[in-house]
């Protein structure tokens, strides 16, 4: 099925910003604790992609991050694989996942890159082996395509097992699903699914759209919609209900407003703007409606988003920041300062309260790059971030309020 990227069927009304006080830069409300927060850096390059999980077995969480991963508690620097470089200021690594890709217990990294339709995958050499100047490298798939965005694993047909999926800039690119099947050697082989043979897009997401029960995809030009008869079971019929350009990677999927429809928060990756898509009531043929919210429009390039509760009030919280140098320090906002913060949404005033977590002149602190991690490092609590980005790889330790 190849797409033709028409005009839109329904035009999108844009609502003004609810901005409350704190995003105004006044206090959230006299004597409100505040979240201390440490950053370290593990190591300054240009490397974009990182990943969190237990490497070693000690039942403590690691990060890898490029070509190194970081050994906790103190998280000790050792080599993984050497990244070529690309374009300017580039390494070849849009993204990192840990998962055992061979049946032996421990998890190994899967890496995604810009250019190279290859997908390898890096076999953890195991306890007592970790000064090794690689890891052995294997092949996954050759995908066929170049032009990667980002890529992800998910879980796209619920069984419990996640997909490996590419999102690529290039719209003419397919959109594909390779399933990982593990065969009786323990190993993983992907069997490929192609959703659209032409059709792809800066940013993609996943989630319910129409309410049928089965998740859709998300990207620049609109949606795909899952087959009635499952995900592998034929290409996905197209919807072209809205436009994002430069969508972020992720796009978040979320019921928002509690009205049993799914709406949707992305960012401009390479531009000022992040935003939230409330769904209104589809017409009489199924056609979603959409209104568009603007969150903030007060710093650029919010390549990456996460949702999770980095405050511990029980609720899950929009993590994003700026990219430093998404392309080359060519963007809108390029030289402003890097920042990271995490936005409150606040449903009875569908507000959002902006908190910053760090700021710094442009490539002296901590940015986002391609993937942002949420995890509890230090057992204290509190979750921690992991971010990878051409300022370098940090940790923000979240040490409470």
């Amino acid at each position: 099925m190849k797409l033709s990227y028409l005009a839109p069927v329904l035009l999108i009304t844009t609502v003004a910003a609810t901005l409350t006080a704190q995003q105004k830069g006044k206090s959230k409300g006299k004597g409100a604790p505040k979240i201390k927060w440490r950053v370290e850096q593990l190591h300054k390059d240009n490397n974009e992609g990182a990943a969190v999980g237990d490497i070693d077995g000690d039942g403590k969480l690691d990060v890898t991050a490029g070509e190194f991963w970081y050994q906790a508690p103190n998280f000790k620097q050792h080599p993984v694989r050497k990244i070529l470089p690309h374009g300017a200021d580039y390494m070849q690594n849009n993204s990192e996942h840990l998962i055992d890709m061979d049946g032996d217990g421990d998890l190994d990294i899967l890496s995604g890159a810009f250019t190279l339709p290859i997908v390898n995958w890096y076999e953890n050499p195991g306890a007592g082996n970790y000064d090794v100047a690689a890891w052995n490298v294997h092949q996954l798939v050759d995908t066929g395509t170049g032009h990667n965005e980002a890529t992800f694993l998910h879980d796209i047909d619920d069984d419990g097992t996640p997909e490996f999926i590419e999102n690529s800039w290039n719209r003419a690119n397919p959109t594909q699903i390779f399933r990982l099947l593990r065969s009786d050697n323990g190993r993983i082989t992907t069997e490929k699914h192609v959703v659209s043979e032409s059709g792809n897009g800066h940013g993609m997401g996943f989630g319910d759209i129409n309410g049928d029960g089965k998740q859709d995809i998300i990207f620049q030009a609109g949606w795909y919609e899952q087959p009635a008869d499952g995900p592998y079971s034929g290409p996905w019929t197209y919807h072209h209900d809205f436009d994002i350009p430069h969508a972020s990677c992720p796009v978040l999927i979320l019921d928002l407003n509690g009205d049993e429809r799914n709406d949707f928060i992305w960012a401009d990756g390479h531009s000022f703007g992040l935003y939230w898509h409330e769904q209104l009531q589809p017409r009489a043929d199924g056609t979603t409606v959409w209104r568009q919210h603007l969150i903030d429009k007060k710093f650029s390039q919010a390549h990456c988003l996460a949702w999770d509760d980095i405050d511990n009030d029980g609720e899950n919280e929009l993590i994003t920041g700026k990219r430093y140098y998404a392309h080359s320090g060519r963007d809108a906002g390029s030289h402003d300062d890097v920042s990271v913060q995490y936005y409150d949404w606040k449903p009875d005033t569908s507000s959002w309260v902006k908190n910053l977590i760090s700021s710094a002149p442009t490539g002296e602190g901590p940015g986002i790059g391609l993937q942002i991690n949420v995890q509890d490092l230090d057992g204290n609590g509190w979750k921690d971030l992991v971010l990878p980005g051409k300022s370098g790889t940090h940790i923000i330790w979240n040490e409470g309020k």
